[in-house]
């Protein structure tokens, strides 16, 4: 496209008013943000605003993060902008690059900019965006995810980085992604998700690995997220495999604060979590999930299915309205790990969010084929990036040595391997259909 194209296309974005749903269906246009407005924020020269009484006080159960008081101030912004074909929109994807505890002196920048953005491969929060498919409607792209502690984490091995891509009403999207409570508006989330590279450990260490989808909807004055596994592993202190549910366990719960009123995440959140292969058992619909690097699933997850199933378990203090729409302002892809160098790498694309019958249509064959979709020269050159990272270490060298292919204890049911590098492509996973529960 020529430039003027591109600027008027530009211009035509930010003047328009933006319809419920998906800034960038299926990621025309890929500009991507971190999180905060202004490119200094966190920095001595305009410090964060620190908002007391936290969301959920001292004490409260369940409760994940205290009420932190600061810091405020860090020693650089670790601001990053990726301008796609729409340089001149205030449009764009967010990307959260969060390193846990942000309070910990080894993070360069502020809460979900703890730590600079790196290419992927090439050092702790590595993403990137590259085209995924050319049709003659124009170019899609794809949004890559390396995290790593195959390269050194400043704040420590046991810190808990955590790499996220997705739309936010407060940050970028301009409105709510969707609405639950009625089907003709959005609230099906298709996607596809490919595990690029997985580098884990052994049982006698803790670590964990994570590649999930999480969403964010607001009732009852509080938002309230839902967190979907759709790849784990790892271990936890105990020796026990790390997994949120089980087939007798419906998932966890947390309350989280987040008292920065310049974030797009501020205040935090009631969190419901449940591993995609559990979705079945407990919610009667099925999530694909990932066991392997090589493996690619197609995704349709019905959210209204998901927050009624979540809150049908008790998951919230305050259930789900049973008619009232309730707006969803959030749906991300993210990487998560901790432990001694280990690394997983992720490739997502094809993203919407659509009506019922939106979701039917392209279950008919309506819009782009990402299935198309194959890994190019830049998930290669991610692996590669690891693979040179883990040679360079003694330990992950003499482990991946000794154990190429170390499986997951069994836990009753299939579960990812401990250790592997990426492979050829795998067939496909794909989603059923849904079908809606409603209170039981």
């Amino acid at each position: 496209m020529r430039r003027a194209g591109l600027c008027a296309l530009s211009l035509a974005i930010a003047s328009s008013a933006l319809a419920e749903g998906l800034h960038d269906p299926d990621v025309r246009l890929a500009q991507v943000r971190t999180d905060y407005v202004a490119p200094d924020e966190g920095t001595a020269a305009n410090p964060l605003t620190i908002v007391h009484p936290c969301l959920w006080p001292d004490g409260t159960p369940g409760l994940l993060v205290p009420c932190f008081a600061g810091p405020d101030v860090f020693a650089r912004s670790n601001a990053y902008r990726f301008p796609g074909l729409a340089p001149l929109s205030p449009r764009h994807w967010l990307l959260l690059l969060n390193n846990e505890p942000w309070i910990a002196p080894g993070n360069s920048g502020p809460p979900d900019q703890s730590l600079p953005r790196a290419l992927p491969g090439t050092g702790v929060m590595g993403f990137a965006a590259s085209p995924a498919l050319s049709l003659a409607d124009g170019l899609y792209w794809r949004f890559h995810l390396a995290l790593s502690h195959l390269h050194d984490n400043p704040v420590g091995p046991y810190a808990i980085p955590f790499l996220s891509i997705g739309a936010a009403a407060a940050r970028g999207n301009g409105g709510p992604v969707g609405a639950l409570n009625d089907p003709e508006r959005p609230h099906v989330v298709r996607f596809h998700s490919r595990l690029d590279a997985v580098f884990g450990s052994t049982p006698d260490q803790l670590w964990t690995l994570s590649h999930f989808l999480w969403t964010t909807a607001d009732w009852g004055g509080k938002p309230r997220m839902a967190f979907v596994h759709l790849y784990h592993a790892g271990y936890l202190h105990d020796g026990s495999p790390f997994e949120f549910s089980t087939p007798t366990s419906p998932g966890g719960i947390s309350r989280w604060n987040w008292p920065i009123a310049e974030s797009a995440l501020f205040p935090g959140a009631e969190v419901a979590f449940i591993d995609a292969e559990d979705t079945q058992v407990h919610c009667g619909f099925e999530t694909p999930a990932l066991t392997a690097p090589g493996q690619t699933l197609e995704a349709e997850i019905d959210l209204q299915a998901l927050y009624r199933c979540l809150s049908d378990l008790g998951f919230y203090d305050e259930p789900m309205p049973e008619q009232d729409v309730v707006p969803i302002t959030g749906v991300h892809w993210a990487n998560e790990l901790t432990g001694e160098r280990v690394a997983i790498a992720a490739t997502v694309w094809g993203i919407d969010v659509v009506s019922a019958a939106e979701a039917a249509a392209k279950r008919d064959g309506a819009g782009p084929d990402f299935g198309q979709v194959v890994p190019g020269a830049e998930t290669a050159q991610i692996v590669a990036g690891l693979e040179r990272a883990c040679e360079a270490d003694l330990s992950c060298r003499t482990r991946r040595a000794m154990t190429p292919q170390q499986p997951q204890p069994d836990s009753g049911r299939a579960a990812g391997p401990a250790q592997l590098q990426a492979r050829p492509e795998q067939p496909a996973f794909r989603s059923r259909a849904v079908v809606p529960l409603r209170n039981r």
